[in-house]
């Protein structure tokens, strides 16, 4: 079953609400912090193309497994190159790309290992792993665990890592990031709760890592 089937088409809608727009602009601030030059990018789990589009790689490849995200990335982010695949067997030789993107896809994988195994193998020689997970132990993780729960797509079918376990399969990280520590339902302005979360101790909603 593709749990993002039926979502597809509006899987972009909620970056448009306040709240959605202050959060991804944090996700972004701290993705582009960490994301270094190069002329390759490779996108695993690349959805409906929204980091293709805004990321100013030469070449970018996205692979996405769902049939439906990938008809929408393949229309909003034409200039990149769209292959249907997964993560765990990813269709490219050795050492192909620059960087390797994983940004909250190792979330709905079946083989979390497989998948980095996969990432690093078509990393070329001094080339970038970054991966972004969302904080299993951070209020929106909470949040989704519930959400999927109660039988609510596509939280049914993902899974939560933390930094520690991340760390545990990929060793220490060369560079980390991290955004969002305000709650789900926090309420404006924004920076001032997301300041808040921060002194209260809470995880972020997204932890970044990059490995060579």
């Amino acid at each position: 079953m593709d749990p993002f089937a039926s979502l597809a088409e509006a899987y972009e809608a909620w970056y448009e609400t306040p709240l959605g727009a202050y959060v991804i602009a944090e996700e972004e601030r701290a993705l582009k912090g960490l994301l270094p030059p190069g002329e390759s990018l490779l996108e695993v789990g690349a959805g409906t193309g929204y980091w293709l589009r805004r990321l100013p790689y030469p070449q970018k490849v996205g692979v996405e497994p769902s049939e439906a995200m990938l008809a929408v990335g393949k229309r909003r982010a034409p200039e990149a190159t769209w292959v249907r695949a997964w993560g765990e067997a990813l269709p490219f030789p050795d050492g192909s790309f620059d960087v390797v993107l994983l940004f909250t896809a190792l979330e709905f994988v079946e083989d979390v290992g497989r998948v980095l195994l996969e990432a690093r193998r078509v990393l070329r020689p001094g080339g970038a792993l970054v991966v972004g997970v969302l904080e299993a132990l951070s209020p929106w993780a909470a949040l989704y665990r519930r959400l999927g729960e109660k039988g609510v797509l596509p939280w049914t079918q993902a899974r939560f890592l933390a930094r520690e376990d991340l760390k545990a399969l990929l060793g220490p990280p060369e560079a980390e990031g991290e955004a969002v520590f305000l709650a789900p339902e926090a309420h404006p302005p924004y920076e001032e709760a997301d300041q808040a979360g921060r002194r209260a101790g809470n995880r972020p909603a997204l932890y970044l890592g990059r490995w060579r």
